[in-house]
């Protein structure tokens, strides 16, 4: 195969370049490849994007990618972004496995809910969050920068036993760290690092290994200038010390790991094994070292592999999962006939009056479904509507579909809007609006807040709030917006939402732990006017004048757009509040909005049509969510709204979501077919 190696190369022992692959490594794994009969060429990422163009033109079969990425808390989700957008296949996990697993507390929140066994942590952006935190800390506690890797920001001064270290030591490193740190109990034991490399060992899950470093009395922490400067005192023990139990535990551990995460292809988890055995998770490199001598290798020599025979498996692991051998479309598409369009829709059946209502409400109701397909059908291309139910694969092929105009919310799950987008890139069939990746990820509205805060982007203060534990405000004032991180439509959010005292965030909370399973957002009310923004189209996304909700007297001093206001008969102008379209803002404001809104499509990663939803005080525009599957009832949805005022009758509109996805199905006929 002719395969591109995606990598960021290091040209400085500075430590923002501490995670890149230094020339040695770089050629290393070129030799490595080679060995196996393949053909590389080396692609290094770079600031300007010309790496891509670069990427475009080799047109290689396969990427091979150790690329880290430059900056932010999402920089190593950058890569495999690009090569998601591009539809080039590529070997490793995938943006959102990659943008997780660089959250260590995140990735931690998650593992935990599989039964993996972590160390009570918090995560700290503000030296004044620590006030409210230490009575639920037991010291010694550990500190380490949470979205970096390599070590960096880890020394030996990490590991604090008193208040006043732990003051000293946060205040140091969000001075150079200022996204967040991790605070967490110190786990006293063995350093523990378990490989995995898909079709090798027991579900690709390799002997553990164990880090052996420089005799203290206090015991060592495999800190920067260990992992950097002085490598050397560092060994590495394959098998692990360990009892048989604690290897079955960690290994078991490391399998629900990878499942959990997404992780694919290559991989390292981290553990403490304590002189008592029990095992703990630290974090998972979805992006592992691939230097020769690394613990990987230590471990799949164990199966008989050496350095190239696994950069091999690797490879043939990533072409199994991504079946290289047919990724030709049968002869029947050809990019000069017109393509099969199906539109897919999850269809609503129950009425406001239902009491299970709510599980429906994002689902489209029948109205809605027809007049989407009228608007496809005036393309002139063959039409099929398909509901989103079990045999939706079979629907696909039966029908001959090429391109799935993608309405469907999915069912159960925090995934489930990306279930029809993955089902459709597994079968080679395009589809409109944001991949699979994109449309998981933005359903977590805690994680987006943080995806684009990361931009510089004003959001709320907020926290996640798991399980039955009551809340209580870290960091942030009253007034309090209290809702379900995992729901659309305003699903979970009344009037009673926005609390102002504790008393009434624990009511709010509890309400939601009753009506709705997984994780409460809290964030502080922004007061201010609502703004809604749609953005369309491909390469060159427009972004259509704001539509504004105003609130009348009755709504209250703190009013929110809640699910009670959604169903009033579909009524725009309605007792509580009055859709204005455009709204009347100056052309500063306009130009600010305008620039979030792109920057905000951009960066999570959107496609073809999207709503975002903003808050606008004197203090600034705060991003509040983003919808990358927004509805499109005619003369009702927030979108089609905006559109009509600006000038796009709805069929025009259903047909400028559907253009790209066309251009995109052409080029992957022209290449591949």
């Amino acid at each position: 195969m002719k395969i591109a190696f995606v990598h960021n190369l290091q040209r400085s022992k500075d430590e923002a370049e501490a995670e890149f692959d230094t020339p040695e490594v770089v050629e290393a794994i070129s030799q490595g490849i080679q060995a196996c009969g393949h053909t590389v060429d080396l692609v290094d990422m770079t600031r300007d994007g010309a790496w891509i163009d670069r990427l475009l033109n080799l047109k290689p079969d396969l990427i091979f990618n150790t690329a880290e990425g430059f900056t932010g808390v999402g920089r190593e989700s950058y890569a495999p972004l690009v090569f998601e957008q591009l539809g080039l296949p590529f070997v490793g996990s995938g943006s959102y496995s990659c943008f997780l697993t660089l959250d260590k507390y995140l990735t931690k929140q998650v593992v935990l809910k599989h039964g993996v066994m972590v160390p009570a942590g918090v995560f700290v952006s503000r030296i004044e969050e620590l006030s409210n935190l230490e009575s639920d800390l037991e010291f010694p506690v550990f500190v380490k920068p949470n979205f970096e890797g390599s070590s960096k920001g880890i020394s030996k001064e990490s590991k604090c036993n008193d208040k006043e270290e732990l003051h000293r030591v946060v205040e140091s490193l969000l001075s150079r760290f200022p996204e967040g740190l991790l605070v967490e109990s110190y786990i006293e034991g063995k350093d523990i690092t378990v490989p995995f490399v898909a079709g090798i060992g027991k579900e690709g899950v390799l002997s553990p290994v164990e880090y052996v470093g420089p005799a203290s009395p206090d015991g060592w922490i495999y800190d920067y200038e260990l992992k950097n400067s002085q490598d050397d005192l560092v060994g590495v023990r394959c098998p692990a010390e360990i009892t048989q139990k604690q290897a079955d535990q960690v290994t078991r551990s490391m399998a629900k790991a990878v499942r959990a995460l997404g992780v694919v292809d290559m991989g390292r988890a981290d553990f403490r094994v304590t002189p008592n055995g029990d095992v703990y998770f630290i974090e998972l490199n979805a992006l592992p070292s691939l230097q020769p001598g690394a613990g990987l290798f230590e471990a799949s020599s164990r199966h008989g592999l050496n350095y190239s025979q696994t950069l091999g498996q690797i490879i043939t692991a990533a072409g199994s999962r991504l079946d290289l051998k047919t990724r030709k479309l049968p002869l029947r598409h050809s990019h000069k006939r017109k393509p099969n369009v199906a539109l897919v829709y999850n269809m609503k059946r129950k009425t406001h009056h239902d009491e299970d209502y709510e599980a429906e409400a994002e689902f489209d109701s029948p109205t809605t479904i027809k007049a989407l397909l009228s608007a496809l059908q005036t393309t002139g291309f063959p039409v099929f509507g398909i509901e989103a139910k079990r045999d939706l694969a079979q629907r696909l092929v039966e029908d001959e579909i090429d391109i799935v105009f993608n309405i469907a919310e999915g069912g159960g799950g925090r995934s489930r809007e990306a279930q029809v987008p993955a089902l459709c890139d597994l079968m080679g069939v395009e589809h409109t609006g944001s991949d699979a990746t994109c449309l998981a990820l933005t359903l977590d509205k805690a994680v987006t807040c943080r995806l684009v805060e990361a931009e510089g982007i004003l959001t709320p203060k907020s926290a996640v709030v798991d399980g039955k534990k009551i809340p209580k405000i870290q960091g942030m004032s009253f007034p309090i917006i209290v809702k379900p991180n995992y729901e659309g439509t305003s699903k979970g959010i009344y009037s009673s939402s926005v609390v102002n005292n504790q008393a009434e965030l624990e009511a709010a909370f509890l309400k939601l732990q009753k009506d709705y399973s997984g994780q409460v957002l809290i964030q502080e009310y922004i007061q201010g006017r609502e703004m809604t923004v749609g953005v369309l189209g491909g390469d060159r996304p427009k972004v259509l004048r704001p539509l504004e909700i105003v609130f009348k007297e009755s709504a209250g001093e703190m009013p929110v757009y809640t699910f009670e206001y959604k169903q009033l008969d579909e009524q725009l102008d309605n007792e509580y509040l009055k859709m204005e379209c455009p709204a009347k803002i100056s052309q500063d404001e306009w130009k600010k909005i305008r620039k979030f809104s792109l920057k905000c499509f951009r960066v999570l990663g959107c496609r073809d049509f999207a709503r975002i939803d903003f808050r606008m005080n004197d203090k600034g525009v705060y991003f509040i969510e983003v919808n990358p599957l927004p509805g499109l009832s005619p003369g009702f949805s927030d979108l089609t709204i905006m559109a009509e005022k600006q000038g796009i009758e709805y069929p025009k509109l259903i047909q400028s979501i559907l253009r790209p996805a066309i251009r995109r199905w052409r080029k992957r006929v022209s290449l591949y077919g």
